[in-house]
C-alpha cells in the first residue's frame, strides 16, 4: 500500500523540520515543500522476466545511441554539463 504525505516547511512542527534536515543534510527553506512517501518494496525480477527486462533496456538504449550518434561528444557534453548545472546549484566540472 503507498503512502504519500506532503508538508509545507512554513508549516512543520520544529522537531519534524529539524529531523527532515538532518535527514538531507541541508537546511530547508520555508517556502519549499517536503514529501514523504512509504510503499512495500517489491524483489528484483529473476529468470525470463529479468531477461526481457534488460533486453527492453538494451533496445532503449540502442535507439538513444541511434538518435545521438552524428552529435559531436563536445557538444553531448556540453548539453549535459548544462543540464546538470541547472538541477545542481554550485556544480562545477571536473578539471
Amino acid at each position: 500500500m503507498l503512502s504519500v504525505l506532503i508538508h509545507k516547511v512554513s508549516e512543520m512542527k520544529p522537531q519534524m523540520r529539524a529531523a527532515v534536515e538532518a535527514e538531507l543534510g541541508r537546511s530547508l527553506r520555508d517556502d519549499e515543500e517536503v514529501s514523504i512517501m512509504a510503499f512495500e518494496p517489491h524483489s528484483a525480477p529473476t529468470g525470463e522476466s529479468r531477461q526481457d527486462a534488460a533486453r527492453g533496456l538494451e533496445e532503449h538504449f540502442n535507439r538513444i545511441d541511434q538518435r545521438t550518434n552524428n552529435i559531436p561528444d563536445e557538444e553531448m557534453e556540453g548539453a549535459l554539463n548544462e543540464a546538470l548545472r541547472r538541477v545542481r546549484p554550485g556544480y562545477r566540472e571536473r578539471e
